[in-house]
């Protein structure tokens, strides 16, 4: 539901309210299409409201995805380092007589 929805809302529950309240002063009921505007202003209200929770929710799981995903990368990042130092440990040890050193890089 966008502003200008909820906008119109507020605006029908700032006209309807009063002349409800005005009926039942004067003893009367309210008009059956205003009592249909209630239910209609209440479920859409409702529905507001239940949107609104969805979409919290969706931000709070958004953003923890993205907590783990920082951390995973973190990770990552700290592994491709120690394997770089490994590589060069292993570039600057002597190779034991008689064997040939495989190509760094190759797997």
């Amino acid at each position: 539901m966008n502003n200008g929805t909820a906008r119109v809302i507020g605006l029908l529950a700032a006209l309807l309210l009063p002349t409800a309240g005005l009926a039942a002063q004067a003893g009367g009921k309210p008009a059956p299409a205003s009592s249909t505007l209630q239910r209609q202003l209440h479920h859409t209200q409702a529905e507001l409201q239940r949107q609104r929770t969805q979409t919290d929710q969706l931000r709070m799981r958004v953003n923890d995805l993205e907590r783990r995903s920082a951390s995973k990368r973190a990770q990552l990042e700290q592994r491709d380092r120690e394997i770089e130092a490994l590589r060069r440990k292993l570039t600057t040890l002597p190779a034991p007589p008689g064997s040939t050193p495989a190509p760094v890089g190759s797997h």
